[in-house]
């Protein structure tokens, strides 16, 4: 199914807005511009032509008009085949995303809403001094579930069932509400129990993400890859090992660098289960593909997470999202009562009902109403519903460091120049 919103002729098979000018003027990038946003395609190339981009792609739309839509590089490790402008690639947890607009979605719907209590929807999640977890807390990443002590591994790793009586049995690694921490994994199965107890269907995460949303927006992204997909349109990951955390060290946090290699830390608990040390790339393989992992385990172009997103800078009408539920989404989610610093990955950082914010230390956006979800090697996606700003930038040559990854914020700030330079 290939993405629908592109009023257009085209432009060596792509789709293009009337008046864009063509991104080849740039070497390393394919695609179109708006005029005026040729820095853009500048920006974004740079990290092609100096290799530290195997692939990527760019979609960015303001007042719903598409004004980016780029991509250049590779598909493949051999650097055989080059990427196409709707190919797709595994985007980690920019799904967390995904699953935070599901989760939008079921509440515009009246499934349940983000104050009532998980343990009223979910009863044997109430264990362990859970039972006041909210809804808005536990997709906020407060809930203290970022690891658990279930054993992961590709082959049940689609067990929901067993892996949610899990979590509702599992001890919290720290009071929830005290704190955040990156629910790696564990984001994703939370919505999707809370979905499959109270969706008239029983449907699961997926199934609901595929109907709901991709189904109707006409999206390449997918919370569980079907069969139906072509492969030849998955763009492979080249990632990194641990030791590239030391050798090419970036960005990230020393303490969870070291930590990650640390049996027994709350960070290699939550990190490495079910890839002990063997860094995300492992993860990007059909079996995972497959199974619809709801915070790591999506597949996506640029350009379907950006008309996602878009949907939301729209105030939410494509989706049927509720202007209560915008407004929840722009405001954000209490702060912990112990401040922001992230207790798996030893920095501050902000979450909001599945997504990330902007907060002081992370300004990503122009105004603070936005929301969206950066992932592990540098890809980001986000909405700014006050600016009417959806944004995507992806790769598939994972990075080694934090937000911000170099070769993503060239490309934003290229952006909000040519747009101020706009307006």
């Amino acid at each position: 199914m290939r993405e629908r919103g592109f009023t257009m002729h085209s432009f060596s098979g792509l789709p293009k807005q009337e008046g864009a000018s063509e991104a080849q003027v740039c070497e390393g990038a394919h695609g179109f511009v708006m005029p005026g946003f040729e820095p853009v395609a500048h920006a974004f190339a740079a990290s092609i032509l100096s290799g530290e981009a195997l692939g990527a792609a760019c979609t960015i739309i303001h007042n719903d008009e598409v004004l980016v839509d780029l991509h250049g590089g590779w598909q493949d490790t051999s650097a055989s085949r080059s990427w196409h402008a709707d190919d797709i690639t595994l985007v980690y947890s920019l799904t967390k995303g995904l699953t935070g607009i599901a989760g939008a979605v079921a509440v515009s719907r009246g499934l349940f809403s983000y104050e009532e209590k998980v343990a009223d929807i979910w009863p044997e999640f109430a264990s362990h001094g859970k039972g006041g977890v909210t809804v808005g807390e536990a997709l906020s990443e407060q809930a203290g579930l970022a690891a658990i002590d279930f054993k992961l591994t590709l082959e049940n790793l689609g067990d929901e069932d067993a892996i949610c009586a899990a979590i509702a049995a599992q001890k919290p690694n720290w009071t929830p509400g005290d704190h955040s921490g990156n629910h790696a994994y564990t984001l994703g199965w939370i919505a999707s129990e809370l979905i499959h107890r109270r969706d008239p269907q029983g449907r699961r995460l997926p199934q609901f993400f595929a109907e709901e949303i991709a189904g109707p927006l006409g999206l390449d992204v997918f919370v569980g890859l079907p069969e139906s997909f072509d492969r030849e349109r998955i763009a492979r990951i080249k990632g990194f090992g641990l030791q590239d955390l030391f050798i090419h060290h970036t960005t990230m946090p020393w303490p969870l660098t070291f930590e990650m290699c640390l049996p027994g830390t709350l960070a290699f608990r939550t990190l490495n289960n079910p890839l002990v040390l063997e860094g995300p790339g492992a993860l990007d393989c059909e079996d995972f593909w497959r199974i619809g992992q709801g915070a790591a385990g999506g597949m996506a172009s640029a350009r379907g997470l950006a008309h996602a997103y878009n949907a939301f800078a729209r105030g939410g009408e494509p989706l049927g999202i509720t202007p209560q539920v915008i407004a929840t989404l722009k405001q954000g989610h209490s702060y912990p009562r112990k401040g922001l610093k992230d207790q798996v990955l030893t920095a501050d950082m902000y979450y909001s009902y599945g997504f990330e914010k902007p907060f002081s230390e992370w300004e990503f956006a122009r105004t603070r109403s936005a929301f969206g979800s950066f992932a592990v090697g540098g890809s980001l996606a986000f909405c700014d519903p006050d600016d009417g700003v959806a944004y995507a930038w992806i790769t598939n040559q994972l990075g080694t460091g934090k937000w911000d990854d170099p070769r993503e914020k060239m490309v934003r700030d290229a952006f909000y120049t040519c747009l101020e330079n706009r307006s």
